[in-house]
């Protein structure tokens, strides 16, 4: 679990002639819900538009995203297409992602597929990366709009991927567009679902995060666990710091 994570948003449709608008319109959504969120700031979105093949390696080790979503066109091949210098379409297979991810897998957590028949391709994704996400149908614009902005609303809440998946559904369900195709969530083996990606803030002014390796055994801290009072205690009482609790130094 991070204090902040960073969406990397790419974007790639060389069949469309007006694609420029409704991606524009994806990317404004996620950046409306992301803002949002509690507390703000905690989840930074970068945009890459228009996204070549020779950029894709680039944006990723540039920015560290801890999510990447793409927004684009695929096929039931496991291919996706993004354009090439002069704006022609570039098939980018399933394999070489899988590749590509596998490999910056230490960082990169969560990958959205938002586009049409992309199953083959989060198939590959769920064995490398702890969360991908792609439709198996043909997906409207409508709906990937709709289900981007609630996902990514939940997300900047502090609520887990898998939360914020089953709620970016529901959003689809209830606007009516779940029909045109339905998301689909695949889980590494091992990873705990439980855990969310953005730690929750915790209550109180003047409150700061701290690390554990900072501290000294005289040094007092507040402690904050679920259903209990906040309490001062001595660091050599600390026996833990996770996800269940959250640390901070009395200032």
């Amino acid at each position: 679990m991070r204090d902040r994570i960073t969406v990397l948003f790419l974007a790639s449709d060389p069949f469309r002639d007006r694609a420029a608008p409704r991606l524009d319109e994806e990317v404004r959504a996620i950046d409306r819900a992301i803002g949002r969120g509690v507390p703000r700031g905690r989840v930074e979105l970068v945009a890459h538009l228009a996204t070549r093949p020779r950029d894709l390696q680039d944006a990723l080790l540039r920015h560290d995203p801890q999510i990447v979503h793409f927004a684009g066109h695929g096929d039931d091949d496991g291919v996706l297409y993004l354009g090439d210098e002069h704006g022609r379409p570039r098939p980018v297979g399933k394999e070489a992602l899988g590749n590509l991810f596998g490999t910056l897998s230490e960082w990169i957590e969560v990958v959205i597929v938002n586009g049409c028949d992309t199953l083959p391709t989060v198939e590959v994704l769920g064995a490398v990366v702890d969360y991908a996400i792609g439709m198996n149908r043909p997906l409207g614009d409508a709906a990937a709009i709709l289900f981007a902005e609630a996902f990514y609303g939940a997300l900047a809440m502090g609520h887990t991927v898998q939360r914020s998946f089953a709620l970016g559904v529901s959003r689809m369900e209830l606007d009516g567009n779940a029909e045109s195709a339905t998301p689909v969530l695949r889980i590494r083996p091992g990873v705990d679902p439980a855990l969310p990606l953005v730690a929750r803030p915790a209550d109180g002014a003047g409150e700061r995060a701290i690390n554990l390796g900072e501290l000294h055994g005289e040094d007092v801290l507040l402690e904050k666990r679920p259903g209990r009072e906040k309490r001062k205690t001595k660091v050599t009482r600390i026996r833990y710091a996770s996800g269940r609790g959250f640390v901070f130094r009395n200032r």
